[in-house]
C-alpha cells in the first residue's frame, strides 16, 4: 500500500473525530513516514510496518477520547473512551455487554429509588400539613358547629349519648294504652281511647267508652285477627298490620306505618306541650332514624350523624361511626409512607456509592486498555 492510500484510509476511518485532531496525526504520520523514506527504507516497507489503518484508526480514537475526557472528566466523555476500547476487539465487546446491563440496573435503581423517595416525602406532607401549613388533619373530626350558650345543649352534647335503639324502646314503653309484646300489638285502652288500624283483611276500629269496649269491623276476616287477652285487653300480629292510628283522651297520639314490603316501618308518637318523637325501623326492629322535638328543642339520630339544635344554635357531628377507623387508615398510611421515604433514601445512597464506585473501577480499567494500546503504538512506531 502507498503512503496516499493509507493517508487517505487513515483519515476516513478518523473522520469522527475532531478536524483539528485528524489534522495533528496525519502530520504526525506523514512525519514519520518521510524520516523513514530519508533513512532508506522502502515506502511499501514502512507502510506495512504500521498495519492496517483501520485498527490503527480504532487505537488512535481511543487515545484522543482518553485525552479528552482527562481534559473533562464527564459522564459522556468516558462512554465514549470505553465505546472506543470496546471497538478495539472481541473481548472488550463481550465485556461490554454485562455493563451495559449493569448500568440499565442501576439507573433502574435511581428511578425507583427517587419515586419511592418523592411519594413518601409527599405523602408524609399530605398527612402532617395541619402542622406546617394550617391544613386540616386527614382524620379530623367532621363537626359543624355555631356558638352555644344553652345549657341543655352543652349538656347533651357532654355526656353519653343512648343508641337509637333505647331512645325508640323507651318512647314506646312510655305509651299506656299500646304494648308491644313480642311481634302483637297490645291493646290496653283508657276511657276515651281509640284506635283505627288497617290490616291485611280489612280496617278495624276499636273505641272504649265508660268502660265499655266498641269493635267495629266491615268483614269477619279482619275482627278474627284480633286475639282476647287478659284484663280486657285486645291483641294482633305486627305482620298483619299495615297502618295504626291510636288517640288518648288526653290528646296523645301514636301512629304506625309499614313503608315497603320487605318490612321497614315508621313511628310517630305525639304528647303534651308539642312534644314528639319519630322514628323508622328496619324489619329486625333496629332503629334507623331517630328525631325528638320538644318545641323548638330537638335532637336527630341518622344512621352515624347526630344533630343537636334549639332553634337558635345547631350541632352537627357526622361520620362518628368511622372515625376510629380513619384514624387507624391514616396511622397505616402514615407508617407506609415513612417506610418508602426511608426505603427510598437507603436506595438513592446505595446507587450513588455504586455510581463513584463504577466510576473509579471504569476509569481504571481504561486507563489500563489506553497504556496497552500507546504501547502497542509506540512499538509500531520503534519497528
Amino acid at each position: 500500500m502507498k503512503q496516499d492510500a493509507f493517508i487517505q484510509q487513515l483519515r476516513q476511518e478518523l473522520g469522527r473525530l475532531p478536524k483539528e485532531a485528524v489534522d495533528e496525526i496525519v502530520a504526525d504520520y506523514r512525519e514519520y513516514i518521510g524520516d523513514a523514506l530519508a533513512a532508506g527504507r522502502q515506502e511499501e516497507e514502512v507502510i506495512a510496518a504500521l498495519g492496517d489503518p483501520v485498527k490503527l484508526a480504532r487505537e488512535l480514537k481511543a487515545q484522543a477520547n482518553y485525552r479528552q475526557w482527562e481534559k473533562r472528566r464527564s459522564f459522556g466523555n468516558l462512554m465514549r473512551v470505553v465505546g472506543a476500547v470496546a471497538g478495539l476487539g472481541f473481548l472488550q465487546l463481550v465485556l461490554l455487554v454485562p455493563f451495559l446491563l449493569y448500568l440499565f440496573v442501576l439507573t433502574l435503581g435511581y428511578v425507583i429509588s427517587s419515586a419511592l423517595a418523592i411519594a413518601g416525602l409527599v405523602t408524609v406532607l399530605a398527612i402532617t400539613s395541619h402542622h406546617f401549613f394550617g391544613k386540616p388533619a386527614l382524620d379530623a373530626l367532621p363537626f359543624s358547629l355555631t356558638e352555644s350558650n344553652d345549657a341543655s345543649t352543652n349538656a347533651a352534647l357532654s355526656g353519653d349519648a343512648a343508641s337509637a335503639d333505647e331512645k325508640a324502646a323507651d318512647a314506646l314503653s312510655d305509651m299506656k294504652d299500646l304494648k308491644i309484646v313480642g311481634n302483637r300489638f297490645v291493646f290496653d285502652l283508657q276511657d276515651g281511647g281509640k284506635v283505627n288500624l288497617v290490616t291485611r283483611a280489612g280496617p278495624l276500629a276499636i273505641r272504649k267508652d265508660n268502660d265499655k269496649l266498641e269493635i267495629t269491623a266491615p268483614s269477619d276476616a279482619a275482627r278474627a285477627l284480633l286475639t282476647n287477652g287478659q284484663d280486657s285487653t285486645l291483641s294482633i300480629a305486627r305482620d298483619d298490620v299495615t297502618v295504626l292510628d291510636l288517640r288518648d283522651e288526653d290528646g296523645d297520639r301514636v301512629s304506625f306505618a309499614r313503608t315497603g314490603p320487605n318490612g321497614k316501618s315508621a313511628w310517630h308518637i305525639r304528647g303534651e306541650d308539642d312534644e314528639n318523637v319519630s322514628f323508622e325501623q328496619d324489619p329486625n326492629g333496629h332503629t334507623s332514624r331517630l328525631v325528638i322535638k320538644s318545641g323548638e328543642d330537638s335532637v336527630t339520630i341518622d344512621g352515624t350523624k347526630i344533630a343537636i339544635a334549639n332553634g337558635k344554635d345547631h350541632v352537627q357531628i357526622s361520620n362518628s361511626g368511622g372515625l376510629l377507623a380513619n384514624s387507624a387508615n391514616h396511622g397505616m398510611a402514615f407508617g407506609y409512607a415513612l417506610a418508602m421515604l426511608a426505603f427510598g433514601i437507603l436506595g438513592l445512597v446505595l446507587c450513588v456509592w455504586l455510581t463513584r464506585f463504577t466510576w473509579r473501577a471504569l476509569a481504571r480499567y481504561v486507563k489500563h486498555q489506553i497504556d496497552i494500546v500507546t504501547a502497542s503504538l509506540d512499538r509500531e512506531q520503534a519497528t
